[in-house]
């Protein structure tokens, strides 16, 4: 079966479309899935609500997409399902008023539900690795005391999160580039625990975002001793580092902005910068912000070691002004 491109051109297509989400084979759902965008796409939300449900993943991020296009006139929808429906459809119901509305929307038992269920993988967390996917930047602050870390930063209402939860909403969160996403960005701030002494913070930590992340370092360590900055992307090639100690920055470095770097580090003798594609660095291999981490703090790329406590969502004065980013997360 032959789908045309997104849009809802006309009533053949749309009924094209409909029939094509009952499909055997999940490609050609999660296909037809796709075709529905918009505020066109919310009178033909009913007969969408199955894939919701649907047993391929692939199948239920394209209805989850979907519904988080239509608009919040597909909310009652979708409340009213919860409410009444049962089984998986209900259970899909209720990704489906986060991924239009956001947490902020959840029902209060549902809340409660949530976050139980959230304490529940916490535990089972403390017994395995977990792989985060680095695309973006972090601070590295010396200290085991989270609470300290919230208050210097203006971070207030804290709500306990897994590890793959409290990445996901970083990953969500800064890769919203749409204008209306811009309170996104600066909404909420993942908080890790302790983790052999350094505590992570992922997100901007402070209201006034724009500020260089080398005076970030700075002020950080002028509280905490030393504070650092990591960054990573994931496929351009930038990565960046910055170490502060009692309030002055010692080293700081981005690949992109090569000609603002200061200072050095007894971790990249011997190593190549990533921006340096001189003959005299041809034989070194370039060095990684994630590398740097690993010698001077720790690198997130896995959670593992010695970790104390469990990491928080907390929100920024952004966040707390416009309300939690919407969006359906893994937790």
């Amino acid at each position: 079966m032959e789908l045309a491109e997104p849009g809802l051109t006309s009533f053949d297509e749309t009924a094209e479309h409909l029939a094509a989400t009952r499909h055997p084979d999940a490609t050609v759902r999660r296909t037809a899935a796709s075709m529905f965008r918009g505020e066109k796409a919310l009178r033909h939300a009913s007969e969408l609500l199955p894939l919701l449900a649907d047993e391929d993943h692939y199948v239920r991020r394209e209805a989850l997409w979907a519904f988080g296009t239509m608009g919040p006139d597909v909310l009652p929808l979708l409340q009213e399902t919860r409410r009444t429906a049962k089984g998986k459809i209900r259970r899909a119901a209720l990704a489906g008023i986060v991924e239009v509305a956001g947490p902020d929307a959840v029902s209060a038992a549902d809340r409660t539900m949530i976050e139980r269920y959230i304490q529940v993988k916490i535990e089972e967390e403390m017994y395995g690795t977990e792989e985060m996917h680095l695309c973006g930047g972090w601070f590295a602050i010396r200290t085991d005391n989270q609470a300290a870390v919230l208050e210097v930063c203006g971070l207030q209402n804290p709500a306990p999160v897994t590890k793959v939860l409290g990445g996901a909403a970083w990953n969500n969160d800064h890769h919203a580039w749409a204008k209306d996403d811009e309170h996104v960005r600066c909404a909420r701030v993942y908080v890790t625990g302790a983790w052999d002494g350094w505590t992570l913070v992922f997100g901007e930590p402070f209201a006034h975002a724009e500020r260089p992340v080398h005076e970030i370092c700075a002020v950080l360590s002028t509280v905490f001793g030393e504070a650092h900055y990591y960054g990573m992307s994931c496929g351009d090639g930038w990565t960046a580092w910055c170490v502060a100690e009692s309030g002055e920055v010692v080293r700081y470095y981005d690949a992109f902005k090569p000609e603002e770097q200061f200072g050095e580090l007894d971790v990249e003798d011997g190593r190549g910068l990533p921006h340096d594609w001189s003959d005299e660095n041809d034989d070194l291999d370039d060095i990684w912000a994630t590398e740097v981490a690993e010698q001077l703090s720790v690198n997130p790329r896995y959670f593992e070691g010695d970790v104390e406590g469990h990491g928080v969502l907390a929100l920024t004065q952004c966040g707390r002004t416009y309300g939690s980013p919407k969006g359906f997360l893994e937790i």
